[in-house]
């Protein structure tokens, strides 16, 4: 089995929100500190010394200096194009318009930049099985994964699951165990943490993050723009968020590029979310312990009833804000950007 070389710039990893530091490891129910206090809260990588991009290197390799492992699985992933939606934009009457276009990752999501290094963390750490939590697209992406690495993998879905995204699962060869609701996945998978299995989403029902290891992943996502805008990045970016793995990962990718100085300032992050969750956290209404309702089956991938503190603290740090939509409006909005 093929060796993952672990980031020899990385100190230790922190708390988001208290500012414990711990040794690097797999923390699969976030910090422990603030879970003993009834809190729920990730940790991150505390690296030491610059940092500079690599221009001998291609896709996230060119990243590597801030990135947790030298080297991961590969299977196409990253320098996904930016494309601009001039007519959209004029319509609206803005100065620009674009979008990333994530879809044309190995697997078709940017799930394809987290899951590289979650399965180089679980070889080096010496799992044999690997698994995640999912409503469709990070299973189809961690199965692909896990295949390019010879990992057996158990995706672990509710019933509702989209048969196009069960079928991409099974094309891989995971294996995959259908619940009846969404909190029935984690309490399968914490069953068998104790057989080994090594989790690459959240566990518990008041989320943290999936693995931090992954969600490092998704800084490629501020480098690439950067080097596709220079300085001259668009004011605002909206990310879809659901637990804030790909917004959280968005916005330390900027703080990166702030501390190597490379930028001056950090875009403003905006989170589209289905349901009110954040905009009622930020606006001092709910706390990120709550549960949120409304109706999310629409759009799965950023459905569900709760938010995160890593979600909060991207926003608040970048001066952004939220804003949810209804599914049947967010389908009319992809629509108008064809």
């Amino acid at each position: 089995m093929k060796t993952y070389i672990l980031n020899p710039r990385i100190q230790e990893m922190r708390c988001l929100k208290c500012g414990q530091t711990y040794p690097v490891g797999d923390y699969f129910y976030g910090c422990p500190h603030c879970l003993k206090k009834g809190e729920n809260a990730s940790l991150t990588f505390v690296y030491e010394g610059s940092r500079q991009f690599l221009s001998d290197e291609k896709g996230l390799n060119r990243y590597s200096q801030f990135l947790p492992y030298k080297n991961t699985p590969y299977l196409g992933e990253g320098n996904t194009p930016v494309l601009s939606l001039n007519d959209l934009a004029k319509d609206l009457q803005l100065g620009g318009l674009y979008t990333k276009n994530e879809f044309q990752n190995p697997t078709a999501s940017q799930k394809d930049r987290m899951n590289p290094f979650i399965v180089a963390r679980a070889v080096s750490a010496g799992f044999s099985t690997i698994t995640c939590a999912s409503s469709g697209n990070e299973a189809a992406s961690l199965a692909a994964y896990a295949a390019a690495q010879g990992l057996r993998c158990v995706n672990v879905s509710s019933k509702d699951i989209t048969k196009t995204w069960r079928n991409a699962s099974d094309a891989c060869g995971a294996e995959m165990i259908l619940t009846e609701t969404s909190a029935d996945r984690l309490s399968y998978q914490k069953a068998h943490m104790d057989e080994g299995w090594y989790c690459a989403t959240n566990l518990l029902d008041i989320p943290t993050s999936s693995s931090p290891f992954g969600i490092q992943g998704y800084k490629t996502i501020s480098y690439e723009l950067y080097e596709e805008f220079g300085d001259k990045l668009p004011d605002c970016i909206m990310i879809p968020t659901c637990r804030g793995d790909l917004l959280y990962g968005i916005y330390e990718g900027f703080k990166d590029l702030m501390d190597e100085g490379y930028l001056t300032s950090l875009p403003r992050l905006a989170a589209a979310e289905p349901i009110p969750r954040l905009e009622l956290i930020l606006d001092g209404r709910n706390r990120h312990q709550d549960k949120f309702p409304g109706d999310s089956s629409q759009t799965p991938s950023i459905g569900g009833s709760t938010a995160t503190y890593q979600s909060e603290l991207a926003l608040r740090d970048s001066g952004g804000f939220a804003v949810s939509s209804p599914g049947e409006d967010m389908r009319e909005a992809v629509k108008a950007t064809v």
